[in-house]
């Protein structure tokens, strides 16, 4: 009888802890990529989680990039060479993000598609065009 109310005690101990345990995971990291905007944008952005270091691409071509800070358990700042933006990691490591001239000035869902940052290393000749999208 005592070994079973010691294996109770136990059982109890280790469900109220784990109870108590953050499960919030959410880490910003990897890849993260849009759904087609209502004028046909794909907005992505890569997250360096050693670096603190993130890039912004609209269309595949590099807009915006720079280094982040986290500031609570799922709020985070990045701050890039043409804009600063607070984001808000919600429970499926997504994240909104808002700009005015693409997506009718809606927000632009961020949807995590992978651990690892991707890179696009093709280049534009368009892309002061795109960089000219983040502007006010």
């Amino acid at each position: 009888m005592r070994k079973f109310k010691i294996l109770i005690l136990s059982l109890l101990s280790i469900f109220i802890l784990y109870g108590c345990k953050d499960t919030n995971d959410n880490l910003l990291r990897g890849f993260y990529q849009s759904e087609i905007t209502t004028d046909g944008h794909i907005v992505q952005v890569s997250v360096q989680p050693q670096e603190n270091s993130f890039v912004e691409y609209i269309d595949n071509r590099e807009v915006n990039s720079g280094t982040y800070e986290k500031l609570s358990t799922d709020k985070y700042k990045l701050v890039g060479d043409k804009r600063t933006i607070e984001i808000v990691l919600d429970k499926n490591n997504s994240f909104e993000i808002l700009i005015k001239k693409i997506n009718k000035g809606n927000s632009i869902k961020m949807k995590n598609i992978g651990a690892t940052p991707g890179y696009f290393a093709t280049e534009f000749d368009d892309v002061e065009e795109y960089k000219k999208l983040l502007e006010d």
